[in-house]
């Protein structure tokens, strides 16, 4: 976040946050992370910011040497899809001037789109990359599971998850039910401007939808996030396992499930939090 700041951000050497900014409607950084967000504040003081972009990665390494690569996904939501290239410049600025502490340097070697056509590479950017929306996402993974008799009635969690509940005197509290689940897919969607009205009243039903858990399976440990000053540490809970639903329950609310998986849930969303997969 440092590089697009650095790229992006009209006030970038003074204190004015991002709130009080007269031009954050037309800029880039603030689009990306959404309302809320503060360019001064630490990441990880800002887990209610809904995040329009979000970054996969499943290689686990924290140690590369020389000539090792690293794979990862970005998902661009809404019309941030259309500015790809600014992603493109931002990974290769900070290939050039170094990662992380030690100032690691690195090349990136190619980028490809969802169909795995090469958009990017050796300088050269290649027009009219290949892009889908949320509902067709919806039906073809609705059209794999079916055809290859997948259960898509677990929610398997690839990452921890923080979801969207608060106890009465306003602190979070950790909670896995259909309410705290049903109103953390709401309230995602609804950021990202992707919900009707029918939507809001069947998520409604599911967060007032008690039967609708079977089992859950969950081991609770914790993970720590240094600040960027090095001078505070975070503890975040961090949960490993699966939720079952009922079968015939989960049906009229599968779709909002589904879009889910690419978009995240709950919670420190830029932290890595939110990811899952039904199945």
């Amino acid at each position: 976040m440092s590089k697009l700041k650095k790229l992006y951000c009209i006030n970038r050497n003074n204190s004015i946050g991002c709130g009080e900014c007269k031009t954050r409607n037309v800029c880039l950084l603030y689009g990306m992370m959404g309302d809320g967000y503060d360019k001064n504040m630490p990441i990880a003081l800002q887990s209610k910011v809904s995040p329009r972009f979000i970054i996969n990665c499943h290689d686990s390494r924290t140690v590369f040497k020389a000539n090792d690569v690293l794979e990862f996904e970005v998902i661009a939501i809404g019309n941030l899809a259309e500015l790809f290239i600014h992603y493109i410049y931002a990974f290769e600025s900070i290939g050039q001037k170094g990662l992380g502490p030690e100032k690691a340097m690195y090349e990136l070697l190619s980028v490809l789109d969802e169909k795995g056509k090469a958009i990017y590479g050796n300088a050269v950017l290649i027009p009219d990359a290949a892009a889908t929306d949320i509902y067709t996402y919806i039906s073809t993974r609705i059209n794999h599971c079916l055809d290859n008799q997948e259960n898509i009635k677990r929610m398997t969690l690839l990452s921890s998850i923080m979801l969207n509940v608060n106890c009465e005197n306003n602190n979070e509290i950790v909670l896995f039910s259909a309410e705290a689940i049903g109103r953390s897919i709401k309230e995602r969607l609804s950021r990202l401007k992707l919900l009707e009205k029918e939507d809001d009243e069947k998520l409604n039903e599911l967060m007032n939808n008690y039967r609708i858990i079977n089992s859950i399976n969950l081991r609770l440990a914790k993970t720590k996030y240094h600040l960027t000053n090095g001078q505070k540490t975070m503890i975040f809970p961090r949960f490993t396992g699966w939720i079952a639903f009922d079968n015939d329950g989960i049906n009229p609310y599968l779709e909002y499930f589904l879009a889910c998986e690419k978009l995240c849930i709950g919670r420190n969303i830029l932290l890595g939090y939110g990811r899952y997969i039904m199945g």
